[in-house]
């Protein structure tokens, strides 16, 4: 799995060094999964227990919001402080619509996997009982590579990419790190990972950005695909943490009603819309209160 998103987030460089090639791209960001290793884990996960449990929600459940500008709501509109944090931000959303009690959202523009060890860790403790964790794509940088690729600099958004490259293969280690952090510090909580949605619409193969659209999607896709897989591995060790992928279809990039920010310092992150979409997710994961 690893070494898939790594060749995805290369596929992704490739794209805006060529600003085409997009087949490519998808060619290999889905080869290199052995065939011969599904048969054999899959009578172990028929027997082992899910470690992240189906109890119901309450209006006692004591819920607190851990990670970057995605959990803290950049974007949604009326941001206070410099953490950006926004009363239209997923972790508010979700806390009306299921009826849980939010004690707080920790979360902070600009938090890297460092920063959230450092800062918000002292949010949670043994009585909180459900936490959401945005986090990992300040570690690769992405606030450089939204602030040049929105901007147009194709140059400058390789080089961005290319950075991004670099780093993540120290990623899976640092959210290893937090993973395990997290659910020492709150043993009685389950962990839900949200994921960072899709800029654009794959399907799209037309306009002179296509090779540059082609690069961000298959960074986000790669990004998405090791925190996965960390989160799976966590799973494996018994810890109740599960990853929420969040879809934003008909509502992309180039799309007539778009959930994301396309320009200025909010680019690339979810518009208010886009949070309610993150909280109708976890509604449909978690449900409501009883």
């Amino acid at each position: 799995m690893r070494r898939r998103a790594l060749r995805t987030l290369t596929a992704a460089v490739t794209a805006v060094l060529l600003a085409a090639g997009a087949s490519a791209c998808s060619g290999q960001a889905d080869d290199g999964r052995p065939a011969a290793a599904v048969p054999s884990p899959a009578p172990t996960a028929t027997a082992t227990p899910d470690p992240f449990p189906t109890e119901p929600l309450s209006s006692g459940t004591r819920y607190v919001a851990l990670g970057d500008s995605f959990a803290a709501g950049m974007g949604g509109g009326d941001e206070q402080g410099k953490c950006r944090t926004s009363p239209h931000s997923y972790p508010s959303v979700f806390t009306k619509e299921a009826g849980v009690d939010l004690i707080v959202n920790a979360a902070c523009a600009g938090a890297t996997t460092g920063d959230l060890l450092r800062r918000q860790l002292i949010a949670i403790d043994d009585r909180t009982d459900l936490i959401t964790l945005s986090i990992g794509g300040n570690d690769l940088g992405v606030a450089a590579v939204a602030a040049d690729c929105s901007a147009g600099k194709a140059v400058a958004c390789r080089n961005e990419l290319s950075s991004a490259l670099s780093l993540l293969d120290v990623l899976p280690q640092r959210l290893s790190t937090v993973y395990s952090a997290v659910a020492q510090a709150a043993p009685n909580a389950r962990i839900v990972v949200t994921g960072y949605v899709v800029m654009y619409d794959p399907g799209s193969t037309s306009g002179k950005d296509f090779g540059l659209r082609t690069a961000i999607n298959a960074a986000t896709v790669g990004l998405n695909q090791v925190i996965e897989d960390a989160v799976d591995a966590q799973r494996a060790k018994g810890v109740p943490m599960e990853f929420v992928r969040v879809d934003f279809a008909g509502h992309l990039l180039g799309d007539r009603d778009p959930w994301i920010n396309q320009t200025g310092a909010d680019a690339f992150h979810p518009t208010a819309e886009g949070y309610a979409q993150y909280a109708k997710t976890l509604v449909k994961e978690l449900g409501t209160a009883e």
